[in-house]
Parts: C-alpha cells; sequence; structure tokens
C-alpha cells in the first residue's frame, strides 16, 4: 500500500519540487551510482523514476546496447523518454508487469511512503539477477528534530508535526534507520552503507526542497495539531535565510548485491 503525501498535488507544483530534489540528491546519488561500476549494455531499472535525472544517467552509461526502464505511478514528467535505451511503465512496482531481470536497480525515497516496503524489497531482491547491484536510498526525518531538543519554536514545531504525519499515514518517519537490516532480511548482500546528516543554510538545495515541501504540505502538517500555519510559514522563511543553519534530515545510502550463486 502506498501513502504517497505529494500525490494530490499540481504537475507544475510537483515537477518544481521533483526538479529541487533532484538538485539536492543527485551528486550524492551519482557518486554511490559511480561505485557499482554500471557498464554498457546492463539492462537497470529506476523505480520512482520521478523527474527523470537519475534515468537519464542510468541510460547514457548503459547505452543503445543497455536498457533503462523507468517505472512510476506519474509518468507525466517522463513524456520525453521514448528512445532506445528507455522504456517507461506506467504503474505501482508490485503490479507492473516486468518481463526482464536487471543488472541493476535503483530506489530514493520510494520505500518510506509505502507500507507494503518489504514486499516490494522481496520483488526487486527476485528480478536481480545473480551477481547484481543496487542502490537504495531511504530519508530519516526524525534527525531535524536532533537540534530542538526541548525548544519551542515553529522550526521545533514543525519538525514534531513532520513525522507525527508519518505515524498518522502508518509510515515510519525514521525509515532510514532499519534500512540496511531490512535489505539484508530480504536476501541482499549489503556492500557499503552511508548516512549523511543534512545540515545546510538557507536556500541550499536541500533547504530549497524541503521549505518547497513545506509549503505542499502545510495542511497536512497542521493537521496533526502539531504545528499552526504561522509556524509553517516561518519555517519556510527560514529555509530562504542563507545565515540560519539547520538539520533538515538525513540520508542512508546502501549499496547491496545478490550474490551469484
Amino acid at each position: 500500500m502506498s501513502n504517497y503525501i505529494f500525490e494530490e498535488q499540481s504537475e507544475a507544483r510537483e515537477f518544481r519540487r521533483l526538479q529541487l530534489l533532484e538538485a539536492a540528491n543527485d551528486p550524492t546519488t551519482i557518486a554511490m551510482l559511480e561505485e557499482t561500476e554500471i557498464q554498457s549494455g546492463w539492462e537497470c531499472l529506476e523505480l520512482g523514476a520521478g523527474a527523470g535525472s537519475i534515468l537519464r544517467w542510468l541510460g547514457q552509461r548503459v547505452g543503445p546496447a543497455g536498457l533503462a526502464i523507468g517505472v512510476d505511478k506519474n509518468t507525466s514528467f517522463l513524456k520525453d523518454f521514448t528512445d532506445t535505451p528507455f522504456q517507461i511503465y506506467q504503474d505501482t512496482f508490485l503490479e507492473v508487469d516486468l518481463p526482464f531481470s536487471f543488472d541493476f536497480i535503483h530506489g530514493r525515497y520510494i520505500l518510506i511512503h509505502n507500507q507494503s516496503n518489504m514486499a516490494i524489497l522481496r520483488r526487486m531482491f527476485s528480478l536481480l539477477k545473480p551477481g547484481g547491484w543496487a542502490l537504495f536510498e531511504e530519508p530519516d526525518f526524525t534527525s531535524a528534530t536532533l537540534m530542538d531538543r526541548n525548544a519551542e519554536n515553529s522550526q521545533a514545531r514543525v519538525n514534531r508535526a513532520m513525522c507525527q504525519m508519518f505515524v498518522n499515514a502508518g509510515l515510519d518517519p525514521a525509515y532510514a534507520l532499519g534500512l540496511p537490516q531490512k535489505l539484508e532480511q530480504s536476501g541482499f548482500h549489503v556492500e557499503r552503507s552511508q548516512s549523511i546528516m543534512h545540515l545546510c543554510p538557507g536556500k541550499s538545495p536541500m533547504a530549497n526542497v524541503i521549505g518547497e515541501s513545506a509549503l505542499v504540505l502545510e495542511q497536512q502538517y497542521c493537521q496533526t495539531g502539531l504545528c499552526s500555519p504561522e509556524d509553517v510559514q516561518q519555517y519556510v522563511r527560514l529555509s530562504q535565510d542563507v545565515g540560519y543553519w539547520t538539520v533538515y534530515h538525513s540520508t542512508t545510502s546502501v549499496i547491496v548485491r545478490k550474490t551469484p550463486f
């Protein structure tokens, strides 16, 4: 089951958010992708292709002899991916028919939005070729509360509301902390794991995407009863203040393999 919190947003607003997300996360993602030594001719799967930046990178790496498949419930932003080696599937991952097995699979900020995350992991394991690689990246939003301590201000209230929004949807705001163990339980062999805490000033790429998300999700945050619209507006203002530093969340990235035997 998916509880995707951005599902009801306008296409223009969601496209902007996805582009900001790419700007904030792609450098780290690409650095991790380079470690897997993806080669020409590989068959790759991008789960939750979004606005397509990582899918495009994969396609350029595998070349015309390879395959770069993107799966997403909303493929509105992937209309230009019509040439070899790209193929686009619009569906939920547990329902999509993929007549392939893959040398490499990537998913970023996908599992945290799905109550069926273990079923998704097991299916990805089954689709990965023996010896194949995968990279999974997930956030821990409870990291944002580390600087709050017992603070009673707009930033602290919004951070608590953000986490409670996930809990109310039956999801784990600290999903990333259990990611390596969940991957091992699904059959993957963990090669490397890293966590990056996003301690950033205002107007940085991460501050921009989190500020935009707060604008989009203001109603959901306030419905938790833990913050007010004024708190959210102050949170957004601080996200654009170059002199204001804070922890927005952390991201755990895990490189795994499927053993070849």
